[in-house]
Protein backbone atom coordinates (compact mmCIF):
# COMPACT_ATOMS: atom_id res chain seq x y z
CA UNK A 1 0.00 0.00 0.00
CA UNK A 2 1.74 3.07 -0.75
CA UNK A 3 1.25 5.73 2.38
CA UNK A 4 3.00 9.53 1.43
CA UNK A 5 4.71 11.48 3.71
CA UNK A 6 4.21 15.21 4.31
CA UNK A 7 7.40 15.68 2.10
CA UNK A 8 6.87 13.15 -0.56
CA UNK A 9 3.14 14.74 -1.41
CA UNK A 10 4.79 18.11 -1.16
CA UNK A 11 7.72 17.01 -4.16
CA UNK A 12 4.80 14.58 -5.94
CA UNK A 13 3.04 18.21 -5.88
CA UNK A 14 5.65 20.11 -7.09
CA UNK A 15 6.70 18.02 -9.78
CA UNK A 16 3.43 17.82 -11.01
CA UNK A 17 3.09 21.40 -11.42
CA UNK A 18 6.48 21.46 -12.70
CA UNK A 19 5.65 19.31 -15.16
CA UNK A 20 2.40 20.89 -16.08
CA UNK A 21 4.37 24.30 -16.91
CA UNK A 22 6.40 22.18 -19.39
CA UNK A 23 3.64 20.70 -21.05
CA UNK A 24 1.40 23.20 -21.24
CA UNK A 25 3.90 25.73 -22.75
CA UNK A 26 4.89 23.14 -25.39
CA UNK A 27 1.40 22.82 -26.43
CA UNK A 28 0.82 26.91 -26.29
CA UNK A 29 3.87 27.01 -28.73
CA UNK A 30 2.58 24.29 -31.01
CA UNK A 31 -0.43 26.22 -30.88
CA UNK A 32 1.27 29.30 -31.39
CA UNK A 33 -0.19 31.41 -28.40
CA UNK A 34 1.51 33.07 -25.94
CA UNK A 35 4.17 30.71 -24.12
CA UNK A 36 4.93 32.31 -21.10
CA UNK A 37 1.20 33.10 -20.27
CA UNK A 38 0.38 29.09 -20.51
CA UNK A 39 3.85 27.94 -18.55
CA UNK A 40 3.17 30.56 -15.77
CA UNK A 41 -0.91 29.24 -15.38
CA UNK A 42 0.64 25.11 -15.43
CA UNK A 43 2.95 26.09 -12.68
CA UNK A 44 0.21 27.73 -10.32
CA UNK A 45 -2.75 25.85 -11.55
CA UNK A 46 -1.51 22.72 -12.83
CA UNK A 47 -3.47 20.14 -14.95
CA UNK A 48 -6.40 22.30 -14.33
CA UNK A 49 -5.11 24.92 -17.23
CA UNK A 50 -5.08 22.22 -20.14
CA UNK A 51 -9.27 22.66 -20.47
CA UNK A 52 -9.14 26.44 -20.10
CA UNK A 53 -6.12 26.23 -22.87
CA UNK A 54 -8.40 23.98 -25.54
CA UNK A 55 -11.28 26.30 -25.07
CA UNK A 56 -9.01 29.46 -25.22
CA UNK A 57 -7.36 27.47 -28.65
CA UNK A 58 -10.24 27.46 -30.03
CA UNK A 59 -11.66 30.72 -30.16
CA UNK A 60 -8.77 31.83 -31.10
CA UNK A 61 -8.80 29.87 -34.40
CA UNK A 62 -12.46 30.64 -34.54
CA UNK A 63 -10.92 34.23 -34.35
CA UNK A 64 -8.70 33.81 -37.13
CA UNK A 65 -11.19 31.94 -39.53
CA UNK A 66 -14.28 34.06 -38.72
CA UNK A 67 -17.27 33.15 -37.87
CA UNK A 68 -19.14 32.37 -41.17
CA UNK A 69 -16.08 29.99 -43.04
CA UNK A 70 -16.72 25.96 -42.62
CA UNK A 71 -13.57 23.60 -42.81
CA UNK A 72 -13.23 20.11 -42.57
CA UNK A 73 -10.57 18.97 -40.24
CA UNK A 74 -9.34 15.40 -40.33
Amino acid sequence: MLVFTNVQSVVTLICVLFLSGIVMGNLAFRAGLGVKRWILLGLLIGPVAYPLFNTHKHYAWRRSVGKSSGSLRF
